[in-house]
């Protein structure tokens, strides 16, 4: 009989534990979960600040995004918190600030294709070397390479870019950039808003599938 109990005790003991083990789990997921959902809000929040021209703003939310989850990132092209913070300062012209964020983007993930464009845009607004000109020459490609993608690819590719300039535009950037004599002080500011484009391009984009799904005809979005 005493075995008997003792043996009905370490069960409940073991379920115990193990019901003890679950809700710890549950709890530390929950937790996750809601860092992630608060770091996207607040790079969506960043987002608009940046597109409208308030890169202190956008500051701001990216770095409570950063806070949250680093890795966060609400972008169809993978860019990160790290990422948006960089961009931030860097409209800010605070390019020590953007280059630490920048390098802890590609750190964190070294195919950041937008994250090695700035740091390059930082490069040769300050001194143009080859290293600069290059890092801006392959995150122009790599970009590029993500919106094709994005446009043969993915659900909302169908809705990306339909006239095509904002392709046409990337290419013709690289093909100056990738020229021994660069125009940087034309050819930077047209990176810079091909960039803004694409943040553009990717909210219209989500606008027309969801549109879309609504039963309208996705004509650009308009109701």
């Amino acid at each position: 009989m005493l075995i008997y109990f003792r043996s009905i005790g370490a069960q409940r003991s073991g379920t115990i534990k193990q019901t003890v083990l679950i809700s710890g789990l549950l709890f530390v997921l929950s937790v996750c979960g809601c860092a992630a959902s608060q770091a996207a809000h607040q790079i969506q929040e960043g987002r608009l600040a940046l597109i409208t021209g308030k890169p202190e703003i956008a500051a701001q939310h990216f770095e409570r995004a950063v806070a949250l989850d680093s890795k966060s990132s609400d972008s169809l092209l993978q860019e990160s918190a790290w990422t948006y913070l960089g961009r931030a300062y860097y409209g800010s012209k605070n390019y020590s600030l953007a280059r630490q964020a920048l390098d802890r983007a590609l750190a964190q993930n070294n195919d950041e294709d937008m994250a090695r464009l700035y740091l390059g845009l930082i490069g040769v607004r300050g001194e143009v070397n080859e290293i600069s000109r290059q890092q801006v020459q392959a995150g122009l490609q790599g970009v590029y390479n993500r919106v094709d993608y994005i446009k043969r690819f993915t659900a909302s590719g169908q809705f990306w870019d339909r006239s095509g300039q904002l392709s046409a535009e990337l290419k013709e950037l690289i093909k100056e950039v990738s020229a021994q004599d660069v125009e940087w002080n034309s050819v930077i500011p047209r990176i810079e808003q091909s960039c803004l484009k694409i943040e553009d391009e990717f909210d219209q984009a989500r606008r027309d599938v969801l549109y879309r799904y609504r039963g309208g005809d996705s004509s650009g979005g308009e109701m």
